[in-house]
């Protein structure tokens, strides 16, 4: 009985490893999906697709949460993780513009963060 217990520890052990890499991320790749998101959100908003535009935006948010944590782990990046955080407003103001119907506003501020981001992080950290 000893060993089917060790046994299961083991495995559970072995499996937190698992889930714990899992919640790591890949700072390049989340640099595409956000590329790519922020283009195709240009698209849904132009095509006033409101539930596509709505969802895309928050995922925006939520990617740049990871790229403020990245860089306040990093460190000596203040300007990054300042910068992830206005862009994270902003993806919030986007949401709030296509829930009113104002496609305009939520355009332009998707373009404010498809440009804020190029000359921001990516001339400054860019390769990483």
């Amino acid at each position: 009985m000893h060993k089917v217990i060790n046994f299961f520890g083991i495995i559970f052990l072995l499996a937190s490893s698992a889930v714990t890499a899992e919640s790591e991320f890949d700072f390049e790749e989340l640099m595409e999906t956000i590329d790519n998101n922020s283009h195709n959100l240009q698209d849904s908003i132009i095509n006033k697709n409101n539930e596509s535009a709505i969802a895309l935006a928050k995922e925006l948010q939520d990617a740049f949460k990871l790229v403020e944590g990245f860089f306040e782990k990093r460190g000596n990046a203040a300007d990054a993780v300042a910068d992830s955080r206005i862009y994270q407003d902003n993806a919030a103001a986007i949401v709030k513009f296509i829930e009113a119907n104002d496609y305009e506003s939520a355009s332009n501020k998707a373009i404010e963060i498809s440009n804020s981001c190029d000359d921001a992080c990516h001339d400054t950290y860019k390769p990483l």
